[in-house]
């Protein structure tokens, strides 16, 4: 037992005693207790630093969101304040076209519109208008040198009127002839009157033998008392504003067509199709659009003025 002891490196010899106090020193030296912890200051520098930019992105997401549940609900109100505004004329339009009844016992009546009422109670009523395009069939109106028929004109003239005039939704538009048929004056009147027309425009042009003349004009019954003669000087005026022709004004003669109506009735010679410059207008497609628009306007404007 004595001898192992002897092998313990903690001899008493001077070599052993050099090298364990020099193996001692660099012992010492290298355990660098000072470094350890400021490795650790540094990364807890470095964690404090993470957090911070981590809890300023998530302030900003934040705000955003609370600036766009702002904006979201600032807009939500507006459209739901529109359309809680507009619903009840919406409904009312609709049970107008639809003709169902309108259940007015939830209705708050202090909130309605008055254009709402005045459009519900224009679209209930219809005006029934008479176009009527003249000649037809054998009788072939006048014809000019180039073969055009005054029949064709007055028919082609009748169904841009009419175009014009079904824009109008409280407009119903009845014409005297569509293709090239023969009617006669009194069948002409008698459909007026069975479709209950509150108007009779009957359309033709003119034509004398000089090829001077010039000019639109309007002409209704000389006995008349129904109003023609008011309804005769308001499309002239209408009329000559939409196209430039001369204005020979409004005349009185004793036309069959015109003749006993119970409506108000006229007669329009739109031009002179034996005047070569006025047959080039009344061919013309731009023309003729114009001129429609002007009888129409007529007819609206002394529709509106009776209400």
């Amino acid at each position: 037992m004595t001898k192992k002891r002897t092998n313990n490196p903690r001899t008493t010899s001077n070599q052993g005693n050099k090298t364990n106090t020099q193996n001692r020193r660099p012992q010492t030296k290298t355990a660098q207790r000072p470094t350890q912890p400021r490795k650790n200051k540094k990364q807890k520098g470095l964690h404090r630093k993470k957090s911070s930019t981590k809890r300023k992105k998530q302030l900003i997401v934040l705000v955003g969101l609370i600036i766009l549940i702002s904006v979201v609900g600032f807009i939500g109100k507006k459209t739901y304040n529109f359309v809680s505004t507009i619903w009840p004329n919406v409904i009312s339009l609709k049970n107008s076209l639809t003709g169902r009844a309108i259940d007015t016992s939830n209705v708050n009546t202090d909130e309605q519109y008055d254009v709402g009422d005045e459009k519900e109670a224009t679209l209930q009523v219809r005006h029934n208008v008479f176009i009527d395009a003249g000649c037809g069939g054998n009788e072939t109106g006048y014809i000019t040198n180039d073969k055009v028929k005054e029949k064709e004109l007055n028919l082609e003239i009748a169904k841009k009127v009419a175009k014009e005039l079904n824009k109008q939704q409280d407009i119903n538009v009845i014409l005297s002839r569509q293709d090239d048929v023969y009617m006669s004056p009194d069948e002409r009147k008698s459909l007026a009157e069975s479709q209950n027309a509150e108007v009779f425009v009957s359309i033709h042009m003119a034509a004398e033998t000089t090829g001077k003349a010039t000019g639109i004009e309007t002409i209704y019954h000389k006995d008349s008392k129904n109003g023609s003669a008011d309804f005769a000087s308001l499309m002239q005026t209408s009329i000559v504003a939409f196209v430039k022709a001369e204005n020979r004004g409004t005349n009185t003669y004793n036309m069959s067509v015109l003749r006993d109506n119970s409506m108000p009735s006229i007669y329009i010679q739109c031009g002179f199709l034996s005047n070569s410059g006025e047959e080039k207008n009344l061919k013309d497609e731009n023309y003729q659009n114009e001129l429609a628009k002007g009888i129409a306007q007529g007819i609206l404007t002394y529709i509106d003025a009776k209400k």
